[in-house]
């Protein structure tokens, strides 16, 4: 169930809409107890709002939200047929949980047999330690948002750029965020950049929140500023391996409702993997109605917004995620970054983002 909307009915400029977020970050999302999914609405001076809808991903992928938003503006009624939370202790409830907790047993028989592999191989570990959860002082620090960055593209202009290089738009994005980890030190011993990125495993019909799979690509950011058809090689030939093998995380995650919150904490960094991964999230294009919620709106983002500390964003190396959408002509991009000492604010990580774009022959508004 969605929570209240939340107003902010105190007007603020334009230029300080990077603010928001650190409002955004104080309003309670939790899946498991509620509300899952909330709005906020944020008004501007000299008229118009910022309408935010913030979704536990738990609760949903971008591609789930999209198609819930669309089916909203087109007035059309959903039913995925969850009973009503009230019923959620109710006898009927319970017998229909245990019966699908009895269906889903065999799957997390094969979860563990998988988890007990990747701990022999040295890929997983099942206790916790000092740099996988958090100390107590930890807990009591005030939460830190990466910083964000904006960028608006015309997608016409991308895809031009992208012909002239002999790749498609989803490898030019790929090849900017590559260029950015290596401009703020995010690499390997070997200077290569550790691409992960979520594919969509959603169908027709599919009623899953997450219809996710990934896929890991190694960059180098060198031969992707002049030539990324390599990279376009190379994400191509993990895209069939995932179709042919299928990925690494899939066959853990029947674990979750069983496991505590520090696991389940360490299982979503296996997503990423070791080192320093650089989230790439490649949205595509998207229905032209999720960018009319109420009204057409000048400017859509799709953003990560998490809740870290300083120290554990110090023990984990710092974050970069890159996520990029289409809505009819415009290319939008939003760039999440923080490097312990060196990128703690939005201010700090404009010029890394301007020098990429650079690198790439791309044109955008850095908001």
């Amino acid at each position: 169930m969605p929570g209240p909307v939340t107003w902010f009915r105190e007007p603020l400029p334009r230029e300080r809409l990077p603010e928001l977020r650190r409002l955004l970050l104080d309003l309670r999302v939790d899946p498991e107890r509620g509300p899952g999914w909330r709005l906020a609405v944020q008004a501007l001076e000299g008229g118009g709002c910022v309408l935010t809808m913030l979704v536990s991903h738990t609760i949903a992928d971008m591609r789930a939200v999209s198609l819930a938003v669309t089916d909203a503006v087109a007035g059309r009624p959903f039913d995925h047929g969850f009973p009503a939370p009230s019923w959620r202790w109710s006898p009927a409830m319970l017998a229909r949980d245990s019966v699908e907790s009895l269906r889903a047993l065999p799957d997390v028989w094969c979860a563990l047999a998988a988890l007990a592999r990747r701990s022999r191989k040295g890929r997983a570990g099942l206790l916790p330690s000092s740099s996988r959860v958090r100390s107590g002082r930890d807990r009591f620090e005030p939460a830190v948002d990466a910083p964000l960055v904006p960028v608006v593209m015309d997608a016409g202009a991308c895809q031009q750029r992208a012909s002239d290089l002999g790749v498609a738009s989803s490898t030019l994005i790929m090849a900017f965020a590559a260029r950015l980890a290596f401009r703020i030190g995010r690499v390997d011993a070997s200077g290569r950049v550790k691409l992960v990125m979520p594919v969509s495993d959603r169908r027709s019909g599919d009623r899953r929140g997450n219809a996710l799979r990934s896929i890991t690509v190694m960059a180098d950011p060198d031969v992707c500023r002049n030539d990324p058809r390599a990279l376009q090689r190379d994400f191509k030939a993990a895209l069939a391996s995932l179709n042919q093998h299928g990925d690494d995380l899939s066959p853990l995650l029947p674990l979750i409702p069983y496991v505590p919150l520090w696991l389940v904490r360490h299982l979503e960094q296996e997503a990423l993997g070791a080192g320093l991964p650089v989230g790439c999230s490649l949205i595509g294009e998207l229905p032209s109605d999720v960018n009319r919620p109420c009204g057409e709106a000048s400017l859509l983002q799709a953003s990560p917004l998490e809740r870290y500390t300083a120290s554990e964003l110090a023990r984990i190396g710092g974050v970069l995620f890159i996520a990029s959408c289409r809505v009819n002509e415009q290319l939008s991009c939003t760039v999440s970054g923080y490097v312990p000492d060196q990128i703690t604010s939005r201010a700090e990580l404009m010029p890394f983002v301007r020098e990429a774009l650079a690198d790439m022959g791309l044109c955008g508004t850095i908001g």
